[in-house]
This record gives structure tokens, sequence and C-alpha cells, in this order.
């Protein structure tokens, strides 16, 4: 049995051994063809990881573009209806003097048509009763947010997704209402 054994040990070294020596020689016949295999290798590893880096890399400025682009048109956009309001308020004050309903509501549906604002309403500024409303519902009730309604300017008031842009609206001694524009900012 030991015989039989060892000729089993010896059977798988010797494929093993000649295996060994025709790729020791295979080696040595295509020393270069193996180099230039193994230089294909390394460039294509050396690539990939070039190539992986340079996209991190474009999807980080990418997304700071992106951020500042949005910051920017937002701020644009705020500006804009900022100075919309600012003349707005101008038309509501002329209607307002006159006491002419009809025509301030007419006024605060196209101007919240053309806009983008989402609501607008006119708050009194001595009892904080919302006067007029592109949304019915809110009229004749409690302005529901916090004002300060010693506004003299207009003012930007950002919260979470929404800005409020208040205008006073001025008659020829006092404060005769308070415009205020709410838009939904997009996240």
């Amino acid at each position: 049995m030991n015989t039989g054994e060892k000729k089993k040990e010896q059977i798988p070294a010797v494929p093993n051994s000649i295996f060994k020596t025709k790729l020791l020689t295979f080696l040595k016949k295509n020393i270069v063809g193996v180099i230039l295999f193994l230089a294909i290798i390394i460039v294509y590893i050396w690539f990939s990881v070039k190539i992986s880096n340079t996209t991190k890399r474009y999807e980080n400025e990418r997304k700071q573009l992106i951020t500042k682009f949005e910051i920017t048109r937002d701020s644009l956009r705020i500006k804009n209806l900022e100075f919309a309001s600012m003349v707005f308020s101008w038309s509501v004050r002329s209607e307002l003097l006159r006491n002419n309903v009809e025509n301030l509501n007419s006024i605060l549906t196209i101007f919240v048509k053309e806009s983008g604002a989402d609501l607008i309403q006119i708050v009194n500024p001595e009892n904080n009763v919302v006067l007029l409303s592109s949304d019915k519902k809110f009229e004749g009730n409690q302005y529901n947010q916090k004002l300060d309604f010693e506004f003299d300017k207009p003012a930007v008031v950002k919260e979470q997704g929404l800005v409020r842009l208040i205008t006073p609206v001025m008659g020829y001694n006092s404060k005769i209402g308070l415009l205020v524009i709410k838009i939904k900012m997009d996240k």
C-alpha cells in the first residue's frame, strides 16, 4: 500500500512541475508579449481609477453649481417680486383710497396669475383683519401669522419653504393696509 500511496502522491506532483516548466519556457520565449500584457493591465487599472476620480469630482462640481444656481435663481425671484410688490402696492393704495373693492379683487387675481405668488392678502394694520385676499376664505378673519405692524418699508420674511413679502400701503398720513404676498419656494 505504501507504494500505491507514493505513486498517487507523485502523479499530481509531476503534472504540476510540468506545468511550471512549460509556463516558464513560455514566459521566456514571449517576454515582450508578457510585459506588454502587464503594461496593458496596469494602464487599464490606472485609467479606471483616473476616470472614477474624475467622475466623482464632476458630480461634486455639478452639485455645487446646481446649488449655486438655485440660490441665485431664488434670490432673483424674490428681488423681482419684492419690486413688483412695491409697485403693486401703489395700485392697491389708489384702489383702497377710492374704496373700489371690485377693481382691487380683479387686480389681486391678475397679480397672482402673472407673478406666480401663491397667496396675496391685504391686512388692516389697526385690527389685524384680512380686508381682501386672493383666497376668499381668509377675508374678514384675523390674520393668523405673526406680524410686526411697524413696517415702514417693504420686508422679506423667509421661513421653511415659504417667503412672505410684506409691503406697507400708505395713505395720506398713515398706513391703510399691509400687502402680504406668500410664495412657496421649490426645494
